[in-house]
């Protein structure tokens, strides 16, 4: 079953209230071309995804491995199913521009790549969902609702998100290029374990690693939402091409998103 936004915040505001670990965890394409790479053994395809993100040669399948791991025990994990049912927007790389076949075709191989990589979970949700949590509806919460008043704490590569919430802590990393699991990945783990259930709930922005931050915040008790990109959002306010067609900035509120007239066609399903 592939649930909405309403039904994850539903469920994390049940364990904030209740003190209940809970966990989010998007693969997105990135996740899939990293575990195709793997299986397939492309290793032009690998070489490229691990040093942008600084994962070591010799932790590759370990990490694969460890996504498995904490993907079983997640609350929510995505799939890319959304783009072929007809219920979701296209994934497409701009407006008039789709992705590139073996991007598609890799999509479409989703249940069989997760399987190889003992990620088996049946609550799903859109590998969107980081941004459509801070979409704008009638009657509806956003993350920005379900965060005031609530003690809250970003791993990111940007720490100057703290300029627009600075009630939030920052465990900083280091960004992409710049080695993240020899300079980030044991103090952030460390900091993980001894303060997971300190905070209402932990938003993570850390690129493929950050799988298993999210892994070991639930692990240790605590609550976490994979945000990704959406950090960026607020602070530069661009969004990726991509979304061009369906969403568009708040003009009431710059942290938010609303729904374009195409977009919200698919409004039921968000």
């Amino acid at each position: 079953m592939i649930y909405k936004i309403e039904d994850i915040f539903n469920k994390l505001e049940y364990c904030i209230q209740n003190d209940l670990p809970f966990s989010h965890i998007r693969f997105g394409d990135g996740g899939i071309k990293y575990i195709h790479s793997i299986i397939y053994r492309d290793f032009s395809q690998l070489i490229g995804i691990i040093k942008k993100e600084g994962i070591p040669n010799q932790q590759v399948v370990e990490i694969m491995d460890l996504w498995g791991y904490y993907a079983r025990r997640a609350d929510f994990i995505d799939t890319p199913e959304v783009y072929f049912t007809g219920q979701f927007w296209p994934r497409i790389k701009k407006v008039g521009k789709p992705i590139s076949y073996e991007t598609e075709q890799k999509l479409r191989m989703w249940k069989d790549l997760y399987a190889r990589a003992e990620i088996f979970n049946e609550n799903y949700c859109n590998p969107e969902s980081n941004c459509l949590m801070i979409l704008r509806l009638e009657n509806k919460k956003n993350i920005l609702d379900i965060m005031k008043d609530r003690k809250v704490c970003m791993i990111t590569a940007m720490p100057s998100i703290k300029k627009i919430f600075p009630a939030v802590d920052i465990v900083k990393i280091v960004g992409q290029w710049k080695n993240q699991y020899k300079n980030s990945y044991k103090q952030v783990k460390e900091t993980i374990i001894k303060n997971a259930k300190k905070y209402d709930f932990w938003m993570v922005a850390a690129g493929e690693l950050g799988r298993l931050y999210s892994g070991l915040i639930k692990e240790y008790g605590g609550r976490t939402i994979d945000i990704g990109f959406i950090i960026e959002y607020w602070l530069e306010g661009m969004l990726h091409p991509r979304f061009d067609l369906f969403i568009k900035p708040n003009p009431d509120n710059k942290l938010e998103l609303v729904l374009t007239e195409e977009g919200k066609k698919y409004e039921e399903y968000i």
